[in-house]
């Protein structure tokens, strides 16, 4: 049985998921959207897993890497200094070994990898890129990129992307030299590190009224810049009361970008001594992200609204705290908060 790569299994759960909800009416399934954003945003999906078929390929192969902004294709990046590109074999995609690296170079493939190359894509110290892994493997502009991956290729700790390259068909060397030749185009995409909520944020929202079902909505907008990326993994909702009474999971909805209108039924909760969390969490790691991607003149504002369905007695003020994550080039995290309260006189 073919491998089962990890971040379509997430996609997959998400997808049934949003099935069940939208079949108990929870999620407008208009505004769902699982697909990628632009230039290869979202989910990072590999594409449909496919088993090489052609003329088996070994020997010396030149390899030529072309680093490109996967949101502005006239814009590059410097092999060595933005993107630094390592090629490997594998023969478990568990186990790595190196066979060369940078570009132009020339690597030999032999017959026990049956055509098969892989390239890692790490982001050197203080460069602010990302590699654009489903970008990357448009199959209309890299036809020989057949998977990709995220994985600890060297051995310290730290994952990295990776992609699967078919070499079956390769053409054989032109005349009068000694190895064939292959051009990989290396989309990537910019980070600058300036997240952040638009301004003014949403007021307070004051003369909620007693009794059940009030709808109030807090429109929250992000702010992408143009041309960037932001690889978010953690959506929290943070209501300082323990008094789950007090509001309406189920009908209470908050938008996140790429995926839609989710309840709060949705997130996990957790309720503490002091107030109750809603977190919905991609996982950990960059093949888990939600890419949040603008385009040369996109829209750099993302509204994320929330619609808080309330059941308040005379005076209850709560006090509703919104933080988003995401992963930064060096893979740790950074986030952005805001809060509102929201007020029954």
């Amino acid at each position: 049985m073919a491998k089962m790569n990890k971040t379509a299994v997430a996609l997959g759960a998400i997808v049934l998921i949003a099935i069940v909800l939208i079949g108990g009416g929870v999620i407008n399934p208009q505004s769902l959207n699982l697909g990628t954003g632009a230039g290869g945003g979202g989910m990072q999906v590999p594409p449909t897993p496919t088993v090489p078929t052609g003329v088996g390929f070994a020997g010396q192969l030149e390899l030529t890497i072309t680093h490109r902004d996967a949101l502005d294709n006239s814009e590059t990046r410097t092999e060595g200094t933005n993107l630094a590109t390592t090629f490997y074999k594998s023969f478990d995609e568990v186990s790595f070994f190196t066979i060369g690296s940078g570009s132009p170079v020339t690597v030999t493939i032999d017959r026990a990898m049956n055509s098969i190359m892989y390239a890692g894509i790490q982001v050197p110290a203080g460069q602010n890129f990302f590699f654009a892994p489903s970008s990357t493997a448009d199959q209309n502009l890299n036809p020989s990129i057949i998977d990709f991956g995220f994985a600890d290729l060297t051995n310290d700790g730290v994952k990295e992307w990776w992609t699967k390259v078919d070499l079956t068909d390769l053409p054989d060397p032109v005349a009068g030299q000694d190895s064939s030749s292959l051009t990989l185009f290396i989309n990537s995409y910019n980070y600058d590190g300036l997240l952040a909520f638009n301004t003014p944020t949403p007021a307070d929202v004051t003369g909620v009224g007693t009794g059940g079902g009030a709808q109030n909505f807090i429109r929250w907008e992000q702010v992408v810049t143009e041309e960037t990326a932001s690889p978010q993994f953690e959506y929290d909702i943070r209501i300082n009361s323990t008094a789950t009474e007090k509001w309406e999971r189920s009908l209470s909805t908050v938008t996140i970008p790429n995926i839609g209108i989710v309840s709060l039924d949705s997130f996990d909760e957790t309720i503490s001594n002091v107030d109750t969390l809603y977190k919905w969490t991609q996982g950990s790691n960059l093949d888990s992200s939600n890419f949040i991607t603008v385009p040369q003149n996109g829209n750099e504002v993302i509204p994320m609204p929330f619609k808080f369905v309330t059941n308040l007695d005379t005076a209850d003020v709560l006090s509703v705290v919104i933080t988003i994550k995401e992963k930064t080039p060096s893979q740790g995290t950074n986030s952005v908060t805001d809060t509102v309260l929201v007020t029954e006189a």
